[in-house]
């Protein structure tokens, strides 16, 4: 089946009991998620022009369903999810999942599951991505339409009735469209003069992130947008882990610096960029690197 994330599709959605539709205007190529830029007239909420529609749809997050080895969605596939949670599997299989996935030797490709058993997976791992991207932009309120997008709502795409919408529903956020240009492509839309800043704006908001109890597991130069007056936007924090009352400041430490979000902006961009970018180090990356990360 084709995705309905594609130019000129209209999408219906829900937010708090409103329904709404929107058109997409174009599409953004999947991976754990469904984005797109959206056209809307929304009065409730004063909102009217262009946005970002980020779904978490199981059925067409390419780089989630091969990530897990799974087979492209089908109709077929559905079907089979669907009576397999009508049986009462999704009871018995998501807690499971819960508790398995926090053992490190575990791995979802491992297990010898049916189509509905790995649908069932999927389900599950974008509702958990949605949640943490909903969390992490609302410890991050105070950088929303500066260094990371506006978060206008939260959105869902209903594909089935009932009480369990978690089960089959495809949650999403609604976000601030930030026209610009990825960090990736700096040499091709921005003054060499201007290299040295640029990275250094993108340094200092994954550093400003971390600050806040956020891990982010999945730091790309790709997902930093780079608008016409110079300043940086950071986007994607589906990936993020968010540090929780007890973990004791050793243990959060040491994942930040096997982690090395800053390293990941720094030392890439540097190679990239062939010496026009010098990578500093920051004095708390440093610390921990020499803490933790010496042999």
């Amino acid at each position: 089946m084709t995705s309905p994330y594609v130019q000129g599709t209209t999408l219906p959605l829900q937010s708090d009991g409103q329904s709404l539709h929107v058109t997409v205007v174009q599409a953004f190529p999947p991976t754990l998620s469904c984005a797109s830029v959206v056209s809307l007239d929304w009065p409730s909420l004063k909102l009217k022009g262009t946005y970002v529609l980020k779904v978490f749809d199981r059925r067409f997050a390419t780089q989630l369903r091969r990530d897990s080895k799974a087979k492209s969605w089908t109709p077929e596939v559905e079907k089979r999810y669907h009576q397999f949670a009508s049986t009462g599997g999704l009871s018995r299989l998501i807690p499971y999942i819960s508790q398995k996935e926090t053992d490190e030797d575990w791995s979802e490709t491992d297990e010898r599951w049916d189509q509905a058993q790995l649908e069932t997976y999927l389900q599950y791992r974008s509702l958990k991505l949605y949640k943490t991207e909903k969390e992490v932009y609302g410890i991050l309120h105070a950088f929303q339409g500066k260094d990371i997008p506006y978060l206008y709502a939260n959105v869902n795409i209903k594909t089935a009735t009932g009480p369990d919408y978690e089960n089959y529903d495809c949650p999403g956020i609604l976000m601030e469209y930030v026209q610009g240009f990825p960090l990736t492509d700096i040499e091709r839309y921005a003054p060499q003069a201007n290299w040295q800043g640029i990275c250094e704006r993108a340094i200092r908001i994954v550093n400003q992130i971390g600050e806040k109890g956020i891990r982010n597991e999945d730091v790309k130069t790709r997902s930093f947008i780079i608008k016409s007056n110079g300043k940086v936007a950071m986007i994607d924090f589906a990936s993020c882990v968010v540090r929780r009352p007890g973990q004791s400041k050793e243990d959060w430490e040491e994942w930040k610096a096997m982690q090395d979000e800053e390293g990941a902006v720094g030392c890439t961009m540097e190679k990239k960029l062939k010496g026009k970018f010098t990578y500093k180090r920051s004095m708390e990356s440093r610390r921990l690197m020499d803490r933790y990360m010496r042999e």
